[in-house]
């Protein structure tokens, strides 16, 4: 019927905008890894430790941004991107067991 091809049309371009902007995203995604890892190793090294002294003990860091010494900030981003990952291996083994 003429409202189902309407329907599914409205499926199909959705689910393929959908794809494009999860492609795109997850191309970003994988682009981002190596920086994230670097941000992930300098949590807790001695670098880190150093810096959040200079910054707990001067004021030479007045001037930036310190979100990243703010021990919450880089621990929340870590435990938030494994249950992203962990979803995103989920909804994906939902696909594939449609297919």
């Amino acid at each position: 019927m003429k409202k189902d091809v309407i329907r599914y049309e409205e499926i199909l371009n959705r689910s393929a905008d959908l794809k494009d902007e999860m492609q795109s995203l997850l191309e970003k995604f994988e682009e981002n890894l190596d920086e994230y890892n670097a941000l992930k190793n300098y949590y807790g090294s001695q670098e880190y430790l150093n810096d959040l002294e200079v910054s707990n003990t001067t004021d030479e860091y007045d001037d930036i941004n310190q979100g990243v010494l703010s021990e919450d900030a880089v621990f929340n981003l870590i435990g938030e991107m494994y249950h992203l990952n962990v979803d995103m291996l989920e909804i994906a083994a939902k696909y594939l067991r449609t297919h």
